[in-house]
């Protein structure tokens, strides 16, 4: 008798932390009138639809959004909103000078603080309400490095030299081929313009060979695609794939079928699959819901809006006061941007450290590793 009163009281406490009201609050230039600002209003309707699906699921959500500008007293000015102090996590803030001010209140009220965008956030390695979604590429060389070792193992790294300046692009390769070095793995180098001999040279017969350049930019990709396709076609025998920067999802527009022939990896910390059902319904849904489609661009900020959301007002009506410790076990399927965040510093929040590689296959498909 006594195991059955648990039991049923159990499932009475699963129901109520599943019904429960979640309250969230975005704070972020909703007004503003630039290109910035329509996509900060974008990010907000797919979050809105992320609201939307957490209902029809059966929990409540209560969402407070408030313009805050984009200067520190803006955001105070919009903190005197009652209904915030009781949220559960707040989305934003965009502008630096915010972070400060937003940290501190969140710790106060104890409410998770969402920093959607890569807006520096030092506070991140000591507030432990802090989730930061976007950060910089060259946090994440590490996990990168990781992804690209373990999915390519054995290969022959060659890396292009495509003769432009790009600081960040040569930073990456740069650690990329320490990190391959130190693991003892067989590094080459090409120059552009390489003749045959250059080529015979860098690349292996029988391994799979990877070439990297140096620079993010379309024309040194495409610059490596005419030297890699031309040597190719006349050395069929030779495995050769490519390794690009996040910024060649934006050249498939125009290079896509060169990805495919050449058996592509890119590293991102998103994807949107163009030949998906999902993301085809979800861009009627939102054209429906909001009149118009989204703007073009990378990453789709209303796709971003809504993963970003329903990771956690899923997760928090899932997990209730258990969510920081254990929202690494959700299981989701995302639109486009996947989250794997983890706890930084004594006593600080967690930074997001998600990484994949878009496979662009030569069977015409398309996979995502991670």
């Amino acid at each position: 008798m006594k195991r059955t009163i648990m039991t049923v009281w159990l499932c009475l406490v699963a129901v109520a932390l599943w019904s429960a009201t979640v309250r969230i609050g975005v704070l972020l230039p909703l007004k503003e009138q630039t290109e910035r600002g329509e996509t900060m209003v974008e990010f907000y309707r797919g979050l809105l639809m992320a609201v939307e699906q957490v209902k029809q699921e059966g929990t409540s959500v209560e969402v407070t959004a408030v313009d805050c500008g984009s200067s520190e007293t803006a955001l105070r000015e919009a903190l005197r909103n009652p209904a915030l102090a009781q949220c559960q996590a707040i989305f934003g803030p965009v502008d630096a000078v915010q972070v400060t001010t937003l940290s501190e209140f969140c710790r106060e009220h104890r409410i998770r603080m969402v920093l959607p965008f890569n807006t520096p956030c030092p506070q991140v390695y000591s507030n432990p309400w802090i989730y930061q979604v976007g950060v910089a590429q060259e946090l994440l060389y590490p996990q990168i490095t990781s992804l690209v070792t373990s999915t390519l193992k054995g290969a022959n790294f060659v890396f292009f030299h495509s003769g432009e300046r790009d600081e960040r692009g040569k930073a990456f390769t740069t650690h990329l081929a320490q990190v391959l070095r130190l693991k003892n793995l067989s590094v080459k180098e090409l120059n552009a313009g390489a003749d045959e001999f250059a080529c015979d040279m860098a690349l292996n017969q029988y391994k799979q060979n990877v070439i990297i350049p140096d620079s993010r930019s379309q024309a040194a990709a495409t610059k490596l695609l005419a030297t890699m396709k031309g040597y190719a076609a006349s050395h069929p025998q030779y495995r050769i794939s490519l390794l690009g920067f996040p910024e060649w999802v934006s050249y498939t527009g125009t290079l896509l079928r060169d990805f495919y022939k050449m058996d592509t990896y890119v590293f991102a910390t998103y994807y949107r699959n163009p030949l998906s059902g999902r993301v085809a319904k979800f861009e009627q849904q939102y054209k429906a819901n909001f009149g118009r489609a989204s703007q073009v661009s990378y990453p789709r900020a209303e796709m971003f809006g809504y993963d970003l959301g329903y990771y956690f007002l899923h997760g928090y009506a899932l997990l209730g006061i258990d969510f920081d410790e254990a929202q690494s076990s959700l299981q989701l399927q995302p639109i486009q941007h996947s989250f794997r965040f983890h706890r930084v510093g004594d006593g600080g929040g967690f930074v997001n450290q998600h990484v994949q590689l878009v496979h662009y296959t030569p069977n015409r498909t398309i996979e995502t590793i991670r």
